[in-house]
């Protein structure tokens, strides 16, 4: 007994000693640790002072006595340092880092081998925040065959298949390619996609078929449903083979691996989505939610559903999220019972389809692609989608007629990105003369990827509308003052004020001018076309592609160029010195003044292509480029200064003079920036395809396709007006101080409230 007890004390004695032995040399080794990183700092210091010296002396410089000095210093330091650490590693074992480095290593590989990702879409959903928490980094557009309605999609086999009433359409995202699906029934309308193992579960109208190794068959022999109308579909456990299916009105159905089995209660219901928590069922039909088991459902009714249309919804381990027509619900579990509310009211509004990545929310909307965490609602883009799917590496949005694949950087702090980072590596259409007719698209021009990251200024105060001034423009609503007749189907390109009257350019009619009452055509210009104005408090000129430069002089064009000496004109610009400043195609800039056409300095040929204008501001000439600002230097140098953020996809939509002081220039990305006293800030983000930019009455707006956003509190708010025309410009009158909007179709006026 005695002796057994001697072995325990032993034994406790030595795992005492060994803890305290394992305390001591971890402790060493992190002195070791901090000491080499503090020598690193040292060497590096005295780097660079050598450097430092040894420049100087090639400039004759000599050394100084805080130069010696403090190489000295350091020298001591690093001494002093390195013989602190000999003297602990004497102390410490040679084998510890490479105990540490194999237990690492052994983990590391461990890791590697246990991770097993399986490819269905739950584990998707269930991706690491890190990868979609970052800002975006990168846009891809695939196009497809076109759909008019989006219904799912999914991924499968490294490829995406996407629901709508065309069938199937399945994308290559490597290579872009697309294609529908064939062997489904002709007019089939796919409602939902689902994985069992290693076949796709396609539903729809009519009946349910699965899709493996490039052949498709009736996955449920037709005999054997209750209605071929199939609405919604989800596995209910992949291994028994178990799983629920709506049909168009004839109830919901059960498959328990043998047998359907029709759901009671739910004959009336059209379902429209399936979803488990907790082992409890939830079912969102036309007309609220069934919560419970297959054998027995209960409706939950909720108060915040009341005058909602319900369209989609998910449910994570303790939250569920409806998605309707007025916004997204949650519910939230507490530890009695559940909270509900409204996640969003403004935007998005109408929503088609929420996923989930970890706790991040992404939804597809009406009012484009929407990412919320933690409180922080970002809009990623405001395309209109109809379906969202996620892989492990990135979230792709559905539109009609095209998919958006978004990458992100890799970042875990959602809090933490910015607008001003990467973007987007898309395109966006800009035209080659400064202000032209809208380009001829096969879809809308709304369809086009803004190229931002992230705006974070969604759910926030600033982005709530506009409190002046209100007035809706219904397409029914003929503008209050219209068009002559002379002046119907025209294609504007330019409007500009001048001498007190509204100067407007069309490509087709010549150019018309406005005093705020009536219209009247500028003679000399009837039959010509104009693509570009510009004036000043003393001149104002016009620019046709065909007949040349023509002086406005009381409601008379005066030609003083011709069409031979402006041909590859590209823009052109006034001065505060009445100076005209004619860029062109070639890079050649020149200077029309006292009635003489001159040479004038060149754009670098690096530049020529991406330049968009010349301007003259506060005595300096600018050149405005895609990738930003250049000045032209006293000694005939150039200094560029690059717009903040990414410029890989930048287009300059349009570029508006304030007063000879400062330029605002607007993106096709809808970012707008600030050119004063040589400096670039960005001014503001709208979210949409700008259109044109200009300042009235110490008012700066940007126009879109069919909406109005003002600088307020430096942001752009929008107006609640909306046009069916495109919009040319915004003008204050100076005496009512009414806003006046000028559209394709006449001029709307909105009063002052």
């Amino acid at each position: 007994m005695e002796e057994e007890n001697s072995k325990i004390g032993k034994f406790l004695y030595n795992l005492i000693d060994a803890m305290f032995w394992v305390y001591d040399e971890t402790l060493r080794w992190w002195e070791i640790s901090k000491i080499i990183i503090q020598i690193k700092t040292y060497r590096r210091q005295k780097t660079a002072l050598n450097k430092l010296i040894k420049e100087n002396e090639q400039k004759f410089i000599g050394v100084t006595v805080a130069q010696t000095a403090e190489l000295t210093s350091l020298n001591e330091s690093i001494s002093k340092l390195a013989a602190q650490e000999d003297f602990l590693k004497s102390k410490c074992s040679n084998w510890t880092p490479i105990v540490d480095f194999s237990i690492i290593f052994i983990l590391f590989v461990y890791g590697i081998i246990s991770i097993n990702p399986i490819q269905n879409i739950v584990e998707r959903r269930n991706t690491s925040i890190g990868v979609f928490g970052g800002q975006i980094s990168r846009v891809r557009e695939l196009p497809f065959e076109e759909h008019s309605i989006i219904s799912d999609s999914i991924w499968f086999n490294n490829k995406l298949y996407i629901a709508g009433n065309n069938g199937v359409t399945e994308i290559d995202t490597v290579s872009g390619g697309s294609k529908k699906l064939k062997d489904l029934p002709e007019n089939f309308y796919g409602k939902d996609l689902s994985i069992l193992g290693n076949r796709l579960l396609i539903a729809g109208y009519p009946g349910i078929f699965e899709y493996e190794n490039n052949e498709i068959k009736p996955f449920i022999a037709e005999n054997k449903l209750p209605d071929r109308l199939i609405n919604s579909f989800s596995v209910v456990n992949e291994k028994k083979k178990q799983f629920l299916f709506g049909t168009l009105g004839k109830g919901i159905y059960y498959n328990n691996g043998e047998k359907l089995i029709f759901i009671p209660k739910t004959y009336d219901y059209i379902a429209k989505s399936f979803a488990f928590q907790r082992k409890e069922l939830w079912i969102l039909h036309d007309e609220g939610i069934l919560i419970g088991h297959p054998d027995k459902l209960d409706s939950l009714n909720l108060e915040v559903l009341a005058g909602k249309r319900p369209r989609c919804m998910i449910t994570t381990d303790k939250n569920v999220f409806i998605g309707t027509d007025h916004g997204i619900i949650a519910g939230y579990r507490s530890s009695r019972n559940r909270e509900w509310t409204m996640l969003s009211t403004t935007k998005p509004s109408y929503i088609n389809s929420i996923i989930n990545a970890g706790e991040i929310l992404f939804i597809a909307s009406n009012e484009g692609v929407f990412r919320y965490y933690k409180g922080k609602m970002d809009r990623l883009s405001s395309i209109p989608t109809h379906s969202l799917c996620l892989c492990d590496t990135f979230l792709a949005a559905t539109g009609k007629s095209s998919v958006f694949l978004y990458y992100f950087d890799f970042s875990g702090n959602v809090g933490k990105s910015s607008i001003f980072g990467v973007v987007p590596e898309l395109g966006t259409y800009t035209p080659t003369l400064p202000v032209t007719t809208l380009p001829v698209q096969n879809r809308p021009i709304y369809k086009r990827m803004p190229d931002y990251g992230l705006l974070e200024t969604d759910g926030k105060e600033p982005l709530m509308e506009s409190a002046i001034p209100i007035g809706d423009y219904s397409p029914n609503q003929k503008p209050m003052v219209e068009l002559p007749v002379e002046l119907q189907n025209p294609v504007f390109s330019d409007i500009t004020f001048f001498n007190g009257k509204y100067y407007l350019a069309t490509t087709n009619r010549g150019i018309w001018a406005f005093d705020g009452k009536n219209w009247s055509q500028v003679n000399n210009n009837s039959k010509s076309n104009a693509n570009k104005l510009c004036s000043n408090k003393k001149d104002c000129y016009a620019y046709s592609s065909k007949a040349g430069i023509y002086k406005i002089i009381d409601d008379k064009a005066e030609l003083i160029v011709d069409s031979k000496e402006t041909s590859g004109l590209k823009y052109m610009s006034i001065s505060d010195d009445d100076k005209l400043l004619l860029l062109f195609a070639d890079g050649n800039v020149k200077i029309y003044d006292n009635k003489e056409l001159k040479p004038f300095f060149i754009i670098p040929t690096e530049f020529v292509d991406n330049c968009h204008s010349i301007w003259k501001i506060s005595e300096q000439y600018i050149a405005v480029l895609n990738q930003g600002v250049m000045a032209h230097e006293a000694d005939g140098k150039w200094n560029l200064m690059f717009y903040r953020g990414n410029t890989d996809s930048a287009k300059i939509v349009d570029v508006c003079n304030f007063e000879n002081k400062s330029l605002y220039i607007a993106l096709n990305d809808g970012r707008i920036f600030e050119y004063s006293k040589n400096k670039l800030p960005l001014t503001g983000i709208v979210p949409d395809y700008p259109i044109s930019i200009n300042y009235s009455e110490n008012n700066l707006w940007v126009s879109s396709i069919d909406s109005l956003y003002l600088k307020e509190n430096n942001v752009f708010t929008p107006l609640s007006f909306k046009s069916n025309n495109r919009i040319l410009g915004v003008f204050t009158d100076s005496e009512s101080k009414n806003l006046l909007v000028f559209t394709a179709s006449g001029l709307r006026v909105l009063p002052k409230q």
